[in-house]
Formats: C-alpha cells, sequence, structure tokens
C-alpha cells in the first residue's frame, strides 16, 4: 500500500488538535489593538501525535485570520500547550485560560473541579464518537478474550485512543484477572495506523486495537482487510476528545467566537481547513454526550483500580513493552 492511508489517518487524528490551534490566531489581525479583550486557549499535549506543532499552526494561520475578518472579532489571543492535567487545572482555576481541548479522560479529571459550557467535538466519518475494535485474523485461533493470553497485541496510538487500553484492560481482568499488560507476552503502541492492522493481516502481530472509522477505511482501501480479520471485541461509543469553554467565561465577542465555531463547514476558508484534515465539522454537544466515557473510566476504576490514567503521555513514538 502507498502512504496515502498513513496520511489520511495523521490527519483525521489531529482534527481537532489543529481547529484549537486555529482559533489561537483569530485575533492575529487585531493584535495591536490594545483595548480588546484577551481569548486564551489551552490544549493538552495528549492532542498532538506524530506532528510539529509550528506545522500545525502553519497550516491554519490564514483561516484564523479569516474568520477573525468575517465575524470582526477584536481580540488579542494565546495558547499554550499543557503537558500534564494539573497544569491545566491550575491555569482554569486562576482562569489564565478560556477555553481548552482536553481528551475525555483529562474532562473527567477537570470537570470535578470546574464547570463547562458550551462543549463541542469533532465529526469524523460522519461520526462524533468512536468505538474501539479488537481485531484478530479469521484464520486463525484466537476466538474470545481470554485467547490473547501469551500473544502479541498493539494498539493504535492517536489522539482517538486514549480510552482504548482502559477498555481492554477492564475486560481483560473480567477475563482472565489480568490487565493487557500483564496477560499478553508482547504489547505496542504505534502511532501509524498501517504498522497497527498490517502486521496482523501478514501474521507478524497476533491482535490490533483500532477505531471502528479507521478500520472501516482500510477496508475500503483493501477489501480484503475485512475479509481476514475479524472483530472478537467492541468497546460502547464514546466521545474522546472535546474542545470545551469555562462556562464563566463571557467577553462582549463570545456570540461572533461560537457562531465562527458553528458555522465552520459553511464558509469557503472552514471548508477549505476541514477538508484538509478530514474533518465534517465541529459540533456542539451536552455535557451527557461523555457519559459513556465516564462510565468506562469508572469501570476501570473500579475493577483494575484507580490510576492516573490522565497522565499518559501521547509519546509520538512506538512503545514496546514484554513483561517478565
Amino acid at each position: 500500500m502507498n502512504n496515502t492511508p498513513q496520511l489520511f489517518w495523521r490527519s483525521r487524528q489531529l482534527a481537532l488538535g489543529l481547529l484549537l490551534v486555529g482559533l489561537v490566531f483569530l485575533g492575529d489581525s487585531h493584535a495591536a489593538d490594545t483595548n480588546s479583550e484577551c481569548f486564551r486557549i489551552g490544549f493538552s499535549r495528549t492532542l498532538f501525535t506524530d506532528v510539529n506543532e509550528n506545522d500545525a499552526e502553519a497550516a491554519v494561520k490564514v483561516w484564523g485570520q479569516t474568520i477573525t475578518r468575517e465575524h470582526n472579532i477584536a481580540t488579542e489571543t494565546t495558547v499554550h500547550v499543557f503537558q500534564n492535567t494539573d497544569g491545566l487545572l491550575q491555569a482554569l482555576r486562576s482562569k489564565s485560560v478560556d477555553v481548552v481541548g482536553i481528551s475525555a479522560i483529562e474532562y473527567s479529571v477537570l470537570s470535578r473541579e470546574i464547570h463547562f459550557a458550551p462543549i463541542f467535538v469533532t465529526c469524523n466519518g460522519g461520526r462524533t464518537r468512536e468505538q474501539y475494535l479488537l481485531l484478530v485474523r479469521r484464520d486463525g485461533q484466537m476466538n474470545q478474550l481470554a485467547d490473547l493470553r501469551g500473544h502479541s497485541l498493539a494498539f493504535h496510538q492517536n489522539m482517538r485512543s486514549c480510552l482504548a487500553q482502559p477498555w481492554l484492560d477492564t475486560l481483560l481482568v473480567k477475563a482472565t484477572g489480568q490487565p493487557t499488560a500483564g496477560c499478553v507476552d508482547k504489547l505496542t503502541h504505534v502511532p501509524k495506523l498501517s504498522q497497527v492492522v498490517l502486521p496482523v493481516f501478514f501474521h507478524q502481530l497476533d491482535a490490533c486495537v483500532v477505531t471502528r472509522t479507521e478500520f472501516e477505511t482500510m477496508s475500503e482501501l483493501n477489501p480484503q482487510i475485512s475479509q481476514q480479520l475479524k472483530v472478537i471485541a467492541t468497546s460502547p461509543e464514546v466521545v474522546t476528545s472535546v474542545f470545551c469553554f469555562r462556562d464563566d467565561y463571557a467577553p462582549a465577542f463570545k456570540p461572533q467566537l461560537l457562531a465562527a465555531i458553528h458555522d465552520l463547514h459553511t464558509t469557503p476558508s472552514g471548508q477549505q481547513v476541514l477538508t484538509i484534515f478530514q474533518s465534517e465539522k465541529i459540533e456542539e454537544q451536552p455535557a451527557s454526550c461523555l457519559d459513556s466515557a465516564r462510565e468506562l473510566l469508572a469501570q476501570h476504576d473500579q475493577i483494575c483500580g484507580a490510576t492516573n490514567l490522565a497522565e499518559v503521555p501521547a509519546s509520538p513514538q512506538i512503545i514496546g513493552k514484554t513483561p517478565p
């Protein structure tokens, strides 16, 4: 296969993060206006994998400047990338950030102290929610979760995969008494989709976890993938990341700002960016859209024990682990 699937999915997984960066530039054409109110954005490093943040900013700068002019928003905007949840929480408490882009895990932690509204999610492949699939070969001997014991497994590591291992850990503890790392012989987290699915297809790995959208897209590109691989476990549908405002953030330009986000897919500049990053639109959702994600995390804590999942970094490197 060529590099098209890799580039396609690299764009998809970064759609939300790049839109956040784009908002950084909403005030560029008015930055010299000393009377303008500030718009301060923070986003989590976990929203970026296998990408240069400076390249992401450059890709959407023109869009941000255009939106500023179209909606007559006069503001000076700042942005900060946070490496951990503690930093995000401190910034929200002190009101040094007004809006954040975060994973569902980080939202579950931060929302205990911070009230968020409105909340936005991206729509990819016609979906605002994702399902994780555990895939194995149809001609193999693996038919149920317990069959993973002693085999190799890869997770696709991107901004939408934050709930994948907590979901599988919970299932495996129920089925085998051990979480993923203790059950399998070799565990890897790989940022390129093709390097997750194709090794299973070619008998180089025993199993992998990807999203339904990813599996369907790769199957469209190569129908043999769906013919040779089968699903032996499926997660609930979950929202994996959000872009949300502090509910007490109320600048004079907030109506124009929200209109710009709602209308992103209807403007030429917005369509251009959404097309580049393979995201149809960004939608406002009620806080209840995160209920299934929060339930998944609650079950994980109950069955596997409470862990600081929010601090697991989204490293762009391949991580291999072989338990002793």
